[in-house]
């Protein structure tokens, strides 16, 4: 799945946001301020947000998971990528945001942005800031933007838009619950001596932990505040010899005696004097006193706290990824075993779908994309295991598929013959996170459509069927699924693929494969391969399955003494063979077509009813 958000509350009117920006301005007034920053994350750098965080959402109403607001005294400026250019427009209130879509000739990114804003200015100017919604990373970006001597960065302690937000959602503070060891493949006591192990070899005496994905896996406890997402709102400090947990939520065998894993669980007010401590600890010289603070994924408020504790010199380790997520990132056996299985039970409940959907098409039924998504979700509920889906449903059709990020199906788009429905849906089943994308025809496709299909599909197959040397990064794997496209002429805007969880975010990193992607991948690593094509008016094409990284066995040595690696398939579904104009592949993409249905069929039939098995095999068969 490419980067979606859904808010999940009412998007405010164009009177309500008209009001909010003006009670904004006064503030900013009262501040001194020339810029107020909106960005779309919240304290824990979340890419779904619970309600009462979807800062950026109550000031715009714009909904997608990336893009940030920057409010001056005249204008209110949106910045999208590619992903957003569409949505954005359609979401924002006319008139009143600029809407700069990144990546078009003269836009600028927000720090480029300032610089013009504070050249025009020809003045020094003042930008304000909630330091707990902007990164270490993202703040020296800001920092570096602002020429003027007298221009100044000004982290502002209580959120502007907060004191305009009437009517603020709370706080949900789910409970929190303990997953069995049998599903996690590694007790809490392993995990923190693994971390603790690699905090003593960068030198740091303790860890901050912000992300909630972080604090989840490493507790090994799951939650349920935000949708889609089985985590709970956390801040996490490990040291030497002890790691404190610090929630609000009612944890379920909360005390550490009870847990058993060494971890203390107390009141999530008690985390600010808990770093201000660090910083009476964290002095420059003292053995052992460092604190490491993530500058990827930790708060400038969080520095700021750190460094206002205790001395000033405290030393901090600026290391990206932290040990947490690097971790996490190479999945356990136990946590593959887990997700196979499910990826299985995912792909049986999307086929039932696909296969209900023609045989109502077939009699003449009309379906809508609402419909259709109900009718998925249904499926997906009967599977064992089944949590919640992992992501809202994207189930675009048509003309809808060009937007990347299509928000909730349409109710009253129904499916008609002549058009492609782009799919992309994936489930939390208990120990595993799914993901994937099938784009079908709807009626007979047209050649136009056969062929992008099948570029697109090319491009999915180059970069699955691809062996590489350990320390490959996805930034040298991104170019193979493009190719197929870039010799058409065609491209697309998002990443080709993102790391995904072990019944956790379906976002996860440190790695991708993109032009970003400068992580080098590792065996264990679960990542998605999603290629596509969007065109305005015309629709969306996008093939995407879950991959583990494995060890390829049965090669040559590499010259460098590296383990070869391969993709390994977890998801279990076929392409749509009425767009695959097979004489355009080439032998070897043919092979590989050929097995992954022979295998779709091998793992899925058995699992499967009639009539569900007979158009599963039908739907593997190879297109003429």
């Amino acid at each position: 799945m490419t980067d979606h958000q859904t808010a999940d509350h009412q998007t405010p009117d164009h009177k309500i946001i008209a009001g909010r920006l003006s009670s904004l301005r006064e503030r900013m007034a009262g501040e001194g301020l020339d810029v107020y920053l909106v960005p779309s994350s919240d304290a824990h750098q979340n890419e779904y947000l619970p309600a009462h965080t979807q800062r950026r959402h109550a000031i715009s109403g714009f909904a997608g998971s990336a893009g940030d607001v920057a409010v001056t005294a005249e204008k209110a400026h949106l910045f999208v990528d590619s992903r957003y250019h569409l949505q954005g427009e359609q979401e924002v209130p006319p008139g009143m945001f600029q809407v700069h879509k990144l990546g078009l000739e003269g836009e600028l990114e927000l720090p480029a942005w300032l610089t013009g804003f504070e050249r025009t200015a020809g003045r020094g100017v003042r930008v304000g800031f909630d330091p707990f919604l902007i990164t270490l990373r993202a703040h020296r970006r800001l920092l570096k933007a602002l020429k003027h001597t007298d221009s100044v960065l000004k982290p502002v302690q209580r959120n502007l838009v907060d004191a305009v937000w009437h009517g603020r959602p709370a706080p949900p503070l789910k409970p929190v619950i303990r997953l069995p060891d049998a599903l996690t493949g590694e007790t809490i006591s392993s995990k923190l001596e693994r971390v603790r192990q690699a905090m003593a070899e960068a030198g740091a005496a303790s860890l901050v932990l912000t992300r909630l994905d972080d604090v989840a896996w490493l507790t090994n406890r799951r939650g349920s505040d935000i949708p889609f997402n089985p985590v709970f709102d956390a801040y996490m400090i490990v040291e030497a010899g002890r790691a404190v947990c610090y929630t609000g939520n009612p944890v379920e065998n909360g005390d550490a005696l009870a847990d058993g894993g060494g971890i203390h669980f107390v009141g999530l007010e008690d985390f600010p004097a808990a770093l201000k401590t660090l910083g009476d600890k964290g002095g420059k010289g003292k053995t052992g006193g460092a604190v490491w603070l993530d500058p990827a994924c930790t708060s400038e408020g969080t520095r700021l706290l750190v460094r206002g504790g205790g001395e000033p010199d405290t030393e901090i380790v600026s290391a990206t990824p932290n040990p947490v997520t690097a971790l996490k990132a190479r999945k356990n056996p136990v946590e593959i075993t887990v997700s196979r299985e499910a990826h299985l039970k995912a792909g049986a409940a999307k086929v039932r779908s696909l296969c209900l959907l023609r045989a109502l098409l077939a009699e003449g039924r009309r379906v809508s994309e609402a419909g259709f998504a109900e009718l998925l979700a249904g499926e997906y509920a009967k599977e064992e295991g089944y949590r919640d889906l992992s992501f809202g449903t994207i189930c675009a059709y048509g003309a809808n598929g060009a937007i990347v990020h299509y928000g909730t199906p349409d109710p009253e788009r129904m499916l008609e013959p002549g058009g492609l429905l782009l799919i992309d849906s994936g489930v939390q089943i208990l120990g595993a996170t799914t993901d994937d994308t099938r784009t079908i025809a709807i009626g007979a496709p047209d050649e136009v459509q056969r062929r992008h299909f099948t570029s697109v599909l090319r491009g999915h197959i180059r970069l699955a069927m691809q062996i590489f040397p350990e320390g490959t990064t996805g930034i040298m794997l991104d170019a193979l699924a493009r190719s197929p496209l870039w010799n058409e002429g065609l491209d697309y805007g998002h990443g080709t693929g993102h790391g995904v969880g072990a019944y956790l975010n379906v976002h996860e990193g440190p790695q991708s494969i993109s032009a970003r992607g400068t992580v080098p991948l590792e065996a264990g690593m679960i990542v998605s391969n999603e290629p596509g094509y969007y065109r305005p008016g015309w629709g969306g094409i996008r093939i995407e399955n879950l991959y583990v990284v494995e060890e390829a066995l049965g090669l040559a040595p590499h010259p460098a003494g590296k383990r070869w690696l391969r993709f390994s398939p977890l998801t279990a579904i076929p392409f749509d063979s009425a767009l695959i104009d097979m004489p355009r592949l080439m032998a070897e993409e043919q092979a590989w077509l050929t097995g992954y249905h022979q295998w779709v069929v091998e793992t899925l039939a058995p699992r499967m009813e009639e009539p569900h098995r007979q158009w599963l095999i039908e739907a593997c068969a190879v297109p003429g």
